[in-house]
């Protein structure tokens, strides 16, 4: 839905006239998908009249699942950010083969550590 991305655009503040020519939304339904984020708390209006993603908005945003393709490796994910799922992307564009991969923060080493790993394991084949 295109008002999905709303959240994503407000990390930085944006005006009426930015978010609807980046959701391609029509006035009416920019108006009430920013209502319905402002009366959740996901987002404020600035001083300047522009919009911005709260710390809720934030959280919630990071919590949405979220899917990247590229080079036919499919990651789902959700409370990482897009920058984060890149970096793994490029460990994975290495991996010879198919895999399944399925991870969760680790009380031991972080998920781009145990990446890391991988990458170390198929260079060795």
């Amino acid at each position: 839905m295109k008002s999905d991305k709303i959240l994503e655009y407000c990390k930085t503040p944006k005006s009426f006239t930015e978010l609807k020519e980046l959701t391609g939304l029509s006035d009416a339904g920019l108006y009430k998908a920013l209502n319905k984020f402002l009366e959740e708390g996901l987002i404020r209006k600035t001083e300047e009249g522009k919009y911005v993603t709260t710390d809720k908005g934030e959280k919630a945003y990071n919590n949405q699942l979220k899917s990247l393709m590229e080079e036919g490796i499919w990651i789902e994910y959700y409370g990482i950010g897009e920058d984060k799922i890149r970096e793994i992307l490029k460990i994975l564009k290495s991996v010879k083969g198919e895999f399944y991969l399925k991870a969760s923060r680790s009380l031991d080493e972080s998920l781009l550590e145990q990446l890391i790993i991988l990458q170390e394991l198929n260079r060795d084949e």
